[in-house]
């Protein structure tokens, strides 16, 4: 057939083609035939994206290209395939988030910390980026936590194209790892108050029209927005800040028993919520290192119980003899002591990347109830977590991927630099029922210290040259 004739199909038979689609690829190399393919491919789409939707749609992976610092690929992870068709155009640091299409970036020009919203998917009538008001940071985190690590996650409560001015923000980030606040249209950030049991903030997620968190002891809270009595600060300050309601009470804090390495929350296609720990300590280490610490604890109360019960008067004789003795020695030529011996000793901690060793899931009781219950399968389903918002989709989309698996990516960001000198090793599949680990895409040696690749639910527009 001349490739005049493609324009004479009818809608029939192109809807017969369309069907038969699983993921944008199809779609954009199906537009980018004739103008009348790529219109009938953005109706097929969009018609079929809210099914999708509704189902959770399979995420693609971006993942850093060799040789090219300002391009990521996109791989398939369902066909074991990277798609050399569709290339973005992104910044060469870490994606601090991935939500609704869009991807997060640091801006770490300013000495605040700025978030900037990326998607490479938005069509020309649409707005491929977004600039956020900067992050307010204390003292420590401003010296701190200032480059792409400075933000632990991001995600969105709506896609801002489809909802310019009703989409919500929540940020993990600094140091400590708290939250922050932002609705389309304001100037500022909510932040929320200190809080000393809920400390260390995992992940978030909009479940329901509400927001929740979980920190990295299972403590689970839904977020709300208070407004002050008296607003603090100047025309910029937000009038409100963060409340928690407990779903969930954490355990111990400051055990690592009960510590995970990471927590995520996922909404699963039938509407259930999930809590997931990601643990990089077997059980028999963290008991030792709980073990370690108590003995430490021991000897710092009995050596202060010590230094308390001793003779002050004369404590301050010997140090005036010591004193006396100082000054009356000569003056010797410094000589810096050799730390070679405890720098090698301080590397040797490094030498081996951080690894997931075990993966532990939870179903909520919303809304009828607070609290959380072990389970041991999650039903067919295929949970994909890491810095992305967290994906549930039915393994009937997907056969070629394990069904009641786990696929993750590598986001342990505490130690980042620990894990992106071997190259962002910590990526595979963990199957919830037989606990196996497996892998899917593996990055290259050669990718070390490259950007971590993310997960990504993106969604087509109408602009097929701008991705392939």
């Amino acid at each position: 057939m001349a490739s005049s004739q493609w324009t004479l199909l009818g809608d029939d038979i192109l809807n017969m083609i369309t069907d038969r689609f699983d993921d944008i690829y199809d779609y954009a190399r199906f537009g980018a035939v004739c103008k009348p393919w790529l219109s009938f491919s953005h109706r097929f789409y969009k018609h079929k994206h809210h099914l999708f939707r509704a189902n959770h749609q399979l995420p693609l992976l971006v993942v850093p290209m060799e040789g090219h610092q300002e391009i990521r690929g996109l791989y398939n992870i369902a066909k074991d395939t990277l798609c050399n068709q569709i290339q973005l155009s992104l910044p060469y640091k870490r994606c601090c988030g991935s939500s609704h299409g869009w991807l997060f970036f640091v801006d770490n020009k300013s000495p605040q910390i700025e978030l900037v919203l990326i998607n490479p998917f938005a069509s020309e009538s649409e707005n491929s980026m977004i600039k956020l008001p900067p992050i307010q940071c204390d003292d420590g985190d401003r010296v701190m936590h200032m480059d792409e690590y400075g933000v632990n996650k991001v995600v969105l409560s709506k896609d801002p194209n489809d909802f310019p001015n009703d989409f919500e923000v929540i940020a993990i980030y600094g140091g400590t790892q708290t939250l922050a606040h932002y609705k389309s249209g304001n100037n500022f950030w909510s932040y929320a108050k200190p809080n000393k049991e809920i400390q260390c903030f995992a992940d978030v997620i909009f479940y329901k029209g509400m927001a929740y968190a979980v920190d990295f002891y299972s403590w689970i809270v839904r977020i709300y927005r208070k407004r002050y009595k008296q607003r603090p600060g100047g025309n910029n300050s937000s009038p409100c800040y963060l409340r928690f309601k407990t779903i969930n009470e954490g355990l111990s804090e400051y055990l690592w028993c009960d510590y995970s390495g990471n927590a995520y929350l996922v909404e699963t296609s039938m509407g259930e919520l999930l809590h997931v720990r990601r643990d990089y300590l077997t059980m028999e280490e963290r008991i030792h290192k709980d073990v370690e610490i108590e003995e430490m604890r021991k000897r710092a109360r009995a050596e202060y119980e010590a230094r308390t019960q001793e003779d002050h008067d004369e404590l301050r004789e010997e140090i005036k003899k010591i004193m006396d003795e100082l000054e009356n020695q000569k003056v010797e030529e410094y000589v810096e002591p050799d730390l070679s011996r405890d720098l090698e000793e301080e590397l040797h901690k490094f030498d081996k990347p951080h690894l997931s060793v075990n993966f532990t899931v939870f179903k909520l009781n919303l809304p009828l109830s607070r609290g959380q219950k072990n389970i041991e399968t999650v039903n067919g389903e295929i949970l994909f977590v890491g810095d992305n918002h967290s994906v549930s989709v039915p393994s009937l989309r997907c056969p070629t991927l394990s069904p009641n698996s786990i696929y993750y990516t590598d986001d342990y960001v505490n130690v980042y630099f620990q894990n992106l000198a071997f190259g962002s090793c910590d990526t595979g599949v963990f199957n919830v029922e037989n606990k196996k680990f497996g892998k899917h895409f593996v990055p290259s040696f050669s990718a070390k210290g490259m950007p971590p690749p993310i997960f990504v639910v993106p969604r087509y527009r109408c602009n097929a040259k701008r991705i392939v």
